[in-house]
Formats: structure tokens, C-alpha cells, sequence
């Protein structure tokens, strides 16, 4: 292992036990009992999740075909092995993995492999772009998390990230009309801090560019932001297919509780889990009544209104067992930002992630998050190994030699 992986695996570690040291300070009360409780779910549900990131890997192989109908002629179901032993060999190495697959698509389809890791770059802005469009739909529509808290700042997540993918989007027009002088102006500019420098970014320029050349047309452009867009739907389905596997809560006796979102909302968090008293609705009243926002009964239950829009039951909060797309693709995001925190085999920064979101931002139990946080995890990362081993070894393929192989070309085309 090289002097920078060794650093780069030394911040992980450093940063995951960051990590685990609050999560273990939060969870001082943690019931083991109730965590192994909570972890009875229904394997129907969890079948159908697995089933849905399956037709995902289908979907990029798919999606990699439209990408090369320009230079080749193949098949989506050519593509589909490489697929799943890239992302095996991804959740099983690490980053150290993530170039099998565009290496072994250049060498079954005889192309070069700077031209596959241009491909694998553009494919990255159609997936951030399709869950950008996904995610702004969400928290900006009227759906089930209106009345979340945290609306605003998820608002102003989606809308920067809708001005980094057109940013993305202009750059990557700009390059595919003029990549040679793209190319150039970031050599020139790098050349000044270092050669080696100004040559990989002028090679990564080259490679992003060639990529973009697979794209032939309008028709091509539209097919492929169509697969981006039902792929990460079905991964929607997927997690809330994991989210509903978890049996329905107990119907609660005496009064309602009062939810996590309206004593967030009131700017009394420490109320929230209380009786949903008279006493209680006077002082969520009063709090609430500055920011536009009161509580009224209505049909035997106590609503939370805004003018006199119903906004929701107080008391009501997403449970597992009934949350639903919008609910879940909040969660894909934090997932998604936790994923940079990776390590092979273990991953860290994705569950942490998903785990955190589902007690801060939704009250979930923190037994349940756990468990609900592993599970998300091992559905729609670790599931496709047993299939992307299957495939490689009915090729004879060793991960660890494609890996070291991929790596090899991807240095060559730098020098």
C-alpha cells in the first residue's frame, strides 16, 4: 500500500471513529433488546428491494449501451456482467475498485480505456442530475414532507445543487464543442503549479471529452436522461421497499404524543415525545402562532395549520412501515454524501448517514434507525455481490488483478 492510500485510509478510520464516538454518546440509552425487536422484518419486502437494484444494474448496462452506439454496435445484456462485477468489486475493494468496469467494457468491446473512463465520468453527472431533478421535485411540490422542519434547508440543497449541474452541464457542452482548447487553457493554467499536473488535467479533460462524443444526438441525450431518471426511481422504491419490511408501530394508548417535526417547528425540541396535554397544545400555541403556523382540532384530532391550510395531524410522524417516495429520497441524499466516507467492505459514511437522518429529521427510534440504516445498506450496495462473483468466476476473473489491471491503464494514460 502506497504512503498516500495508507494517509488517505488513516483520515477514513480517523473520521469514522469521529463517528462512532457521537453516535455511541448518543446512544447511551440504546436498547439492545428493542434493536433485535425492531430487526424482524418482512423478507418479501427486502426480496422485492433487491429485486429493484438488480433492475438498476440492468438499467446502467443499458444506459453504457446508448453510450456507445456510436463507435460500437453491442448489447445491454453483453454489458450487464461487467455491471455487476464493477459494483462488486466497488463494495468489496472500495475506491480501489471503482475502474473494473470501465476497464473490462474497453477490453470486451476492444476500445480504449481512456474513452470507458470519459463514459464512466458522464455518467456521473446524468446520475447526480437525474437525483437533482428527483429531489428538487420532492421539497418543492407539495408532498408528505411539507411540514418538515428542515424544508427550508433542504430547498436550498436542492437549489444549489441544480445550479452546480447546470454549471456541471455548460462545462461539459463547452468541452464536447471544444475540447482541444479546453484542454489547453487547463494545461496551461496547471502548468504553472505543477507539469504533472497540467498533464493529467489535461488528460482527464481529453478522456471527459471522448466520453462526451458517445452521446450522438438529441434522440440519444433524451433515451439517456430517461434510464437516469426511472433508475433512481426504482432506487427510491428500493429503500422504501427496506423502510416498509419493518412491522407497523403499535397503536399508542391515552393521548398522542407530540412529533418530532411540530416541536422543531414550535423551536421546542425538547417537548417533542410528551402527551399532547392541553396544557402542552397552549404552549405549542403560542410558540407556533409567530411563525404563521396554529393548532386546531379537527374531526376529533389536534391539525396543525398554516392560515387555514391543514398542514398535518400532530402527533403523526413517518414511521417505517409507512414512508413513502418522498420520505425516502431525503434519505438517498444523505446516503449519497455519506458515501464519500467509504471503506471497503465496511462502507461507514452511508449508513451513519441514512442512520442520522432517520432520528434527526424523522424521530425514528434510534433501535430502528440502526437497523433500518444496515439493512438500506446491505440492499442497495453489498447485494449485488453474490451475482458480480458468479459472473467472475464463470470468466475466470480475479477482482484483485482487474482492479491492479484498471489502475495500471489509468496511470499509463497519465504519464
Amino acid at each position: 500500500m502506497s504512503k498516500k492510500q495508507l494517509l488517505t485510509t488513516g483520515v477514513v478510520l480517523a473520521i469514522l471513529g469521529l463517528l462512532i464516538y457521537f453516535q455511541v454518546q448518543h446512544w447511551r440509552k440504546f436498547d439492545w433488546a428493542r434493536f433485535r425487536s425492531a430487526s424482524h422484518v418482512n423478507p418479501l419486502h427486502i426480496a422485492a428491494a433487491i429485486g429493484l437494484i438488480y433492475l438498476t444494474y440492468v438499467l446502467r448496462a443499458l444506459r453504457w449501451k446508448v453510450f456507445l452506439e456510436p463507435v460500437c454496435k453491442t448489447s445491454t445484456w453483453k454489458l450487464v456482467p461487467p455491471t455487476f462485477i464493477g459494483f462488486t468489486g466497488l463494495a468489496l475493494l472500495g475506491r480501489p475498485g471503482e475502474f473494473i468496469r470501465p476497464y473490462l467494457i474497453s477490453r470486451k468491446e476492444n476500445l480504449p480505456f481512456a474513452s470507458q473512463i470519459g463514459v464512466w465520468a458522464v455518467e456521473r453527472i446524468f446520475d447526480i442530475g437525474a437525483f437533482t431533478v428527483s429531489m428538487t421535485i420532492d421539497v418543492f411540490a407539495p408532498s408528505a414532507i411539507r411540514a418538515n422542519p428542515y424544508l427550508h434547508q433542504f430547498r436550498i440543497v436542492a437549489v444549489g445543487l441544480c445550479a452546480a449541474v447546470t454549471l456541471a452541464s455548460a462545462l461539459a457542452f463547452i468541452i464536447r464543442r471544444r475540447g482541444s482548447e479546453a484542454g489547453a487553457v487547463l494545461h496551461n493554467l496547471t502548468a504553472k503549479i505543477s507539469p504533472r499536473v497540467a498533464r493529467i488535467a489535461d488528460q482527464k479533460i481529453r478522456a471527459f471529452g471522448e466520453g462526451l462524443n458517445t452521446i450522438s444526438g438529441g434522440k440519444s441525450l433524451v433515451k439517456l436522461i430517461a434510464i437516469s431518471l426511472l433508475m433512481w426511481f426504482m432506487i427510491a422504491l428500493a429503500y422504501r421497499e427496506v423502510a416498509h419490511s419493518y412491522p407497523p408501530e403499535a397503536a399508542q394508548e391515552g393521548p398522542p404524543s407530540i412529533d418530532v417535526e411540530t416541536a422543531k417547528d414550535a423551536a421546542m425540541p425538547t417537548i417533542a415525545g410528551e402527551p399532547l396535554t392541553p396544557e402542552n397544545i397552549q404552549t405549542l400555541n403560542a410558540a407556533l402562532r409567530s411563525k404563521g403556523f396554529s393548532l386546531r382540532p379537527f374531526k376529533g384530532d389536534v391539525w396543525l395549520f398554516k392560515g387555514n391550510r391543514k398542514v398535518k395531524k400532530v402527533g403523526d410522524r413517518p414511521h417505517l412501515a409507512n414512508m413513502d417516495v418522498s420520505h425516502v429520497l431525503l434519505l438517498m441524499g444523505f446516503s449519497m454524501m455519506g458515501s464519500i466516507i467509504q471503506l471497503p467492505a465496511v462502507g461507514g459514511g452511508s449508513q451513519f448517514a441514512v442512520i442520522g437522518a432517520l432520528q434527526v429529521v424523522y424521530g425514528i427510534p434510534p433501535e430502528a434507525a440502526l437497523s433500518c440504516g444496515i439493512l438500506v445498506w446491505l440492499v442497495t450496495f453489498m447485494s449485488c455481490i453474490p451475482v458480480g462473483l458468479v459472473f467472475a468466476h464463470r470468466e475466470h476473473l480475479s477482482l484483485l488483478k482487474l482492479s491492479k489491471a484498471s489502475h495500471e491503464q489509468q496511470d499509463l494514460a497519465e504519464k
